[in-house]
């Protein structure tokens, strides 16, 4: 009679342990699907300028279809920019070759190398990075950026004068700070006042929690660190 009660409870408890496994994975699964419905990517496609090498995004699926057309037309613009930018250099390396004297040297072709990013890509925002590296002679080329973020729901540029709302000293302070401690010994700017945030020039993307500052060749730093990078926190200027 022991022994059967023993069973009896020793059912239960293993019944009682599955149960509860159950409904933890349940709720696992449930969170993960919830994770899974706040993440939403517009498709991404290649297109090319046509007798060019430029290649460019061009998005597709947006629940705006006027939107759509409106960024495509943005980043369209965008790579036709760059492919002139591309045959300008061409006609200039002719002019320079033609007057190039072998007293100079050896002859050092030009180049020109055309590159984009969309480093961000969810919940109706969209950013896309353009990168241009050009040599024309010297000790190195120099690459120059154009950042665009979209509003995708409505086919809008996102300017960073009104997402910062004002805030412009803090994301200044706070991306100094973080210039300082990631390029250390390379940083030139003396002042986080130095930081420009202006809607012209100022190259940026949408980042998880927040945004992410990019700097050109040499404005904040030595051409050893590149186009060095900021994060800045939601909370910084919100």
């Amino acid at each position: 009679m022991k022994k059967l009660i023993y069973y009896f409870l020793l059912g239960m408890l293993i019944n009682s342990i599955h149960l509860s496994s159950t409904k933890y994975v349940e709720a696992e699964t449930r969170d993960l699907n919830k994770q899974d419905s706040l993440i939403r990517h517009i498709k991404i496609s290649e297109q090319k300028i046509e007798n060019s090498p430029i290649r460019y995004p061009k998005i597709s699926g947006a629940s705006n279809s006027n939107a759509e057309q409106k960024i495509n037309l943005t980043l369209k613009q965008g790579a036709e920019l760059a492919n002139n930018n591309r045959l300008k250099l061409i006609e200039d390396e002719k002019e320079a070759k033609n007057k190039w004297n072998a007293s100079q040297g050896p002859w050092r072709p030009y180049e020109y190398v055309f590159t984009y990013k969309v480093p961000y890509n969810n919940l109706d925002k969209l950013s896309v990075i353009y990168k241009e590296y050009l040599y024309t002679g010297g000790a190195h080329g120099m690459t120059v950026g154009t950042t665009t973020n979209f509003d995708v729901k409505t086919g809008n540029i996102v300017q960073l004068s009104d997402l910062i709302n004002g805030n412009t000293k803090a994301v200044q302070e706070y991306a100094y700070q973080q210039l300082q401690k990631k390029y250390k010994g390379y940083v030139l700017i003396k002042s986080p006042n130095e930081i420009n945030l202006d809607d012209k020039n100022r190259l940026w993307q949408f980042d998880h929690a927040g945004i992410k500052l990019l700097f050109k060749e040499y404005e904040v730093a030595a051409y050893a660190a590149g186009m060095p990078e900021a994060f800045i926190p939601l909370q910084v200027y919100q």
